[in-house]
């Protein structure tokens, strides 16, 4: 099947150091006057909600604050959060976090408006229209959603995420400050950014990969190759962390057109069934799933390995191929990603069951460069272990 580009992103990006300052403008041109902050209790703890609210108080805006938000949200947090935009006559969602609390601004949005179930909305192009507003603020680099029409949830009942994807999940404006992330503890800053790097790989080697998007990808590729260490190491460096805020926006703007593949398929399970935090089931299973679509496309991940700053002059295309699985699993031990399930306290019994839940991700496996059967995926899960 032949896939035309078909690229679409957020109604505005502001991108920059001290984009925070522009809320209250934002939200003015929005037309909102009862804005509610969607957010974590850890980001509660570092005061990262009560600067955006003074930001806005300044400008004579005040807003109500849901910190509700749990990693890997249940399908259920976005109907308590909904429930709240209702009791306080919330007009305008603004979506502070990680990737789980842009994801449920998004959904909790739609169903402000619309109502229904959630499952209702799970899927592809199941949300009936527009919600209210939103503007994303992220406070990680990694999963790009304030760009993306893509919500994640966890449906425990399945054991297994479960996708929102939908045209009407864009926010209206995405903000992405980065000084917002100079907090962010080293561990999360090194799952999150692999993360980051997982999107931009699952784009350029897509299935249904586009020039267009491939641009984008390889330069989030070449940014976290040469800035995620140091923003791991040394968490204050502003530069990091704007080239690394910058490369998580361009891996999420590949999203939307292209999508994610068999890393994040095999990812879900892991979340779902044993609660691994999305961005360390990807950081974790990309080495070992690029190994196995590395023959798919040697050219493009020669390609991947030049923008990760690997020599690769002189070698043969499958050596310089190669040298891209390398790059990653370097990449992933300076910053300290766990290398295999096994650390995680994760049987290997359950590598069966896991496969037979990743199969599911049709959504993802079909975008995958290297057809991929049910034993191939127990054969990655075992290589992982």
């Amino acid at each position: 099947m032949v896939r035309h580009l078909d690229f679409s992103m957020s109604g505005r990006l502001l991108f920059g150091k001290g984009a925070l300052a522009r809320l209250p403008d934002v939200v003015t041109r929005l037309g909102a006057e009862r804005p509610m902050i969607v957010t974590d209790q850890g980001l509660v703890k570092a005061g990262l909600p009560a600067r955006v609210d003074a930001v806005l108080a300044d400008a004579g805006i005040s807003c109500d604050v849901y910190d509700g938000v749990e990693p890997d949200p249940r399908i259920e947090i976005v109907d308590l959060c909904a429930t709240r935009a209702i009791e306080k006559e919330s007009d305008l969602l603004i979506g502070l976090g990680g990737g789980s609390s842009l994801d449920i601004a998004k959904v909790s949005a739609s169903v402000r408006v619309h109502g229904g179930s959630v499952p209702d909305y799970l899927g592809i192009g199941n949300v009936p229209g527009r919600g209210l507003p939103t503007v994303l603020m992220p406070t990680t680099a990694g999963t790009g959603s304030e760009v993306t029409p893509i919500a994640v949830l966890s449906d425990e009942a399945a054991h297994l995420k479960k996708g929102v994807v939908s045209e009407h999940l864009y926010a209206d404006v995405a903000l992405v400050d980065p000084t917002l992330t100079v907090g962010l503890p080293p561990h999360i800053t090194a799952y999150t950014g692999i993360d980051a790097l997982t999107h931009a790989i699952e784009a350029y080697t897509n299935k249904y990969a586009q020039p267009f998007v491939d641009t984008l990808a390889l330069e989030a590729i070449r940014l976290i190759g040469i800035h995620l260490r140091r923003a791991v190491a040394c968490g204050e460096d502003e530069d990091a962390r704007y080239h690394m805020s910058l490369a998580s926006t361009y891996g999420g703007m590949c999203l939307g057109s292209v999508n994610t593949a068999a890393v994040h398929a095999l990812a879900y399970p892991l979340g779902g069934m044993f609660h691994v935090p999305h961005g360390v089931a990807n950081s974790l299973l990309l080495p070992y799933v690029m190994d196995f679509n590395l023959i798919s496309d040697l050219g493009k991940f020669a390609n991947i390995a030049l923008a990760l700053g690997e020599e690769v002059e002189g070698l043969s295309l499958r050596d310089a191929a190669a040298r891209a699985v390398d790059a990653v699993r370097r990449l992933c031990d300076d910053v300290g990603i766990v290398s295999h399930i096994g650390d995680l306290g994760i049987p290997a019994s359950a590598s069966d069951t896991m496969a037979d839940a990743a199969m599911e991700v049709t959504r993802l496996l079909g975008n995958n460069p290297r057809a991929i059967t049910i034993d191939d995926v127990r054969r990655i899960y075992r290589a992982a272990h």
